[in-house]
């Protein structure tokens, strides 16, 4: 990928904000969707979309053609910050019936996790758009189970939307990596769908990059070879460091003949990259998460098993 310099960048929105929310993968629980309102109007900010965000057909928001016009209204709106309402399955039917340059002529401020990795690795892709990885209007706003982690997830979500630049809280890894400072692109983040984009114009080529997986209920094996699929494909090579986040129920199946274990699958990637593998990072398939701004400039301070990262010049000036 070209130099960060060269791609194109969100509007920042003010807060409270005009919020869309938008449903292009699988469909939402009507009580976690207008708990997730709920929390959103509380926070001052105005939000549209939500008829669209309840349509349900098979197990999507809708059927296909449904789920683009939802797309389409977003982005002929005044909404300035644009909230997926969930992840699941449901936008690979649709990255090539998306109109990526108009997505990027938008200056929306997109953002989501999980199916929603798909959108924003053909963002950087096909229209050379930063987009944001973090929560979703109808999961981590709707969440009031573990409040502490709702406020950290929040608070994050702010300090990102607040600058220009942000370092992210300090993390220990599991294993001491001496000192260096990394400076990269950070892009990532879900491990199955970024494999599931290999050899597909939608998979962004980054150089130098600062790779950031995580995934939920994968079996150990499964996450190893999606990461060795990555390897065949050159892209690990091109990595400056690799930060892993949480993989959350991945475990071997219990009373397995021969258990194969996430520690395991660490060891062996570390055998095959040149760079640091880092745990331990605060995002995934978990309740207490940061927002990541994807295809931003990017540094790693690492020192011994601590390491911070920092990113920047993610909104237009």
């Amino acid at each position: 990928m070209a130099s960060t310099a060269t791609l194109l960048r969100p509007r920042r929105p003010a807060w409270p904000a005009r919020i869309a929310i938008l449903a292009l993968s699988g469909a939402i629980a009507p009580e976690r969707l207008a708990a997730g309102v709920q929390r959103l109007t509380e926070h001052g900010c105005t939000v549209q979309g939500v008829d669209a965000a309840q349509v349900q057909w098979r197990y999507f928001a809708g059927d296909d053609a449904a789920r683009l016009a939802a797309l389409d209204a977003v982005l002929a709106s005044d909404a300035d910050l644009v909230l997926f309402g969930r992840g699941g399955y449901g936008l690979s039917r649709l990255l090539d019936r998306i109109d990526w340059a108009r997505v990027a002529a938008s200056g929306k401020a997109f953002c989501g996790y999980s199916d929603v990795t798909a959108f924003s690795l053909a963002a950087l892709a096909r229209g050379r758009f930063i987009t944001f990885a973090g929560p979703v209007a109808a999961g981590d706003f709707a969440q009031s189970e573990d409040l502490a982690a709702r406020e950290f997830t929040e608070a994050q979500f702010l300090a990102v939307l607040g600058a220009n630049t942000h370092v992210y809280p300090r993390v220990t890894s599991d294993i001491d990596h001496g000192r260096a400072v990394v400076r990269g692109t950070l892009w990532g983040t879900n491990l199955a769908m970024i494999s599931h984009l290999v050899g597909t114009p939608f998979m962004p080529a980054i150089d130098d990059g600062i790779l950031l997986i995580e995934d939920i209920g994968e079996a150990p094996y499964r996450v190893e070879r999606m990461l060795h699929q990555l390897r065949l494909a050159g892209i690990l090579e091109r990595q400056r460091a690799i930060v892993l986040g949480g993989f959350t129920d991945c475990d071997s199946a219990p009373g397995a003949r021969f258990p194969y274990t996430m520690p395991e699958v660490v060891e062996t990637l570390r055998q095959l990259v040149p760079c640091p593998v880092l745990t331990g990072f605060p995002f995934g398939h978990i309740t207490a998460k940061v927002t990541l701004p994807m295809g931003a400039a990017a540094e790693l301070m690492i020192d011994g098993a601590d390491y911070t990262l920092a990113v920047r010049d993610y909104w237009r000036d």
